[in-house]
């Protein structure tokens, strides 16, 4: 688990200040706009409560909703019903200064702001609970997918779909998937796929499935008739951080 320094604890108490500050602002800022909105509706003396028990019921759901993530057991549903009960505290707002848009807007920013902070946080919260729990799942660089896009959704998908966490670990069986490739289309030519041994193909088929070629592709390689050297080997091995690259 990360552990946490003196700076970091002080960061993340202004952080939670700031939280709690914008919170209240925003309660403050709202609560005679529905308050004022529930009386023009007919709720009476119930219109006192309804903007406390509206924004009380967000920060609970959004509060038990972070703890639950921590936790690993997350309830999608309370996150959602906390939006939408924003939503709902924005519309409020919003009517009450209906149909100046500059107005809207400006009840619109501090709930916006809070939003984002929390959001900040069940994702902060969610990383830390899967890095503790060995389920952290890197992700794919952003220039990987603008240089080339189609090939980096494939890889992406296997990534997604086999569990493989370390973006490393996957650029690497991407490697030596190509390597292999390679090699089979030195020997048969642009019609490999076709002249090439059912043998010599499974690896490739297996790759699909998260299965490195650095244990089936020898015998591949050996049923095409092509020597195996240690250029797929050596992929699935990489040197030590402190031992300098070869050349």
């Amino acid at each position: 688990m990360t552990k946490l320094t003196r700076t970091h604890r002080i960061l993340i108490g202004l952080v939670v200040a700031g939280a709690v500050v914008i919170a209240g602002i925003g309660f403050a800022g709202s609560y005679a706009a529905v308050r004022d909105l529930a009386l023009e509706k007919g709720f009476g003396g119930f219109a006192n409560v309804l903007p406390i028990g509206v924004d009380a019921g967000i920060v609970v759901l959004l509060a038990l909703d972070l703890l639950l993530t921590w936790t690993r057991i997350p309830f999608p549903l309370l996150r959602q019903t906390a939006w939408l009960l924003t939503a709902a505290t924005i519309a409020f707002n919003g009517a009450a200064a209906w149909p100046d848009p500059l107005g809207v807007g400006m009840h619109a920013v501090i709930p916006v702001l809070f939003v984002v902070s929390v959001e900040a946080a069940r994702h902060a919260v969610g990383r830390i609970a899967d890095i503790t729990a060995d389920r952290h799942m890197e992700g794919v660089r952003l220039t990987r997918w603008l240089l080339s896009p189609i090939p980096t959704f494939r890889l992406w998908r296997r990534m997604k779909l086999w569990e493989l966490r370390s973006y490393e670990q996957v650029i690497q069986l991407e490697q030596e998937r190509l390597v292999y490739r390679a090699r089979l289309q030195a020997r048969y030519g642009r019609a490999w796929r076709r002249k090439a041994p059912v043998e010599s193909l499974m690896p490739l088929r297996l790759a699909r499935f998260g299965v490195p070629l650095s244990q089936t592709g020898p015998a591949g390689l050996a049923a095409a008739g092509i020597t195996p050297s240690l250029a797929i080997t050596a992929l699935a091995a990489p040197l030590p951080r402190d031992t300098p690259p070869p050349g």
